[in-house]
């Protein structure tokens, strides 16, 4: 009898433990697998009102931006973080972050930018976004040690803040990620 229990214990066991192979996530459904092939741009702001954000790409080294992500992004007082993921399979050589188009926008102060892939960060703060990051002087200002960014406004209407990459530092740097 201590066997037929000790049998029923140990299929009971095995029957729990086999069944948690993968972690469940916050809704007690399994954790979706981490995608090893998407890389992220999460890029920590303080975005006061309702916004689109785009992170633009190139794969050939060029500053010729055609391809890009958009992000809706909700206005709040306080820093949030916004990810942008490029689509499956595309590994950059370049970013040019646009950020927001709203005419209504407030300066937005951007702490930090962090590139995904692979299960590696690379993250970038304070003046080391100067380094990565140039402002586009036709449509914003950038200071990098305090992380504003204000929209000029010409003939009434209110820019689009982009951050241009630098280049050889770009260029240089993003590969790390994908060794």
């Amino acid at each position: 009898m201590k066997a037929g229990f000790y049998c029923i214990l140990s299929l009971f066991i095995l029957t729990v433990v086999g069944c948690k192979d993968k972690p469940d996530g916050p809704d007690g459904n399994q954790a979706p697998e981490v995608e090893a092939d998407v890389f992220k741009v999460v890029i920590n702001a303080v975005v006061k009102k309702n916004d689109d954000f785009c992170v633009l790409y190139t794969q050939n080294g060029s500053l010729e931006f055609n391809e890009g992500t958009w992000k809706g992004v909700t206005g709040m007082e306080n820093e949030q973080a916004i990810e942008i993921a490029l689509p499956a399979n595309v590994y950059p050589t370049q970013l040019r972050l646009d950020l927001g188009k709203g005419q209504e926008q407030d300066d937005m102060v951007i702490k930090s930018v962090k590139f995904e892939y692979a299960g590696k960060t690379r993250e970038l703060k304070g003046a080391e976004l100067g380094l990565f990051f140039r402002p586009d002087p036709s449509k914003c200002t950038f200071d990098s040690s305090t992380g504003v960014i204000k929209a000029l406004v010409k003939d009434g209407k209110k820019q689009t803040p982009s951050l241009y990459p630098n280049e050889a530092i770009m260029a240089a740097e993003l590969p790390k990620l994908a060794m």
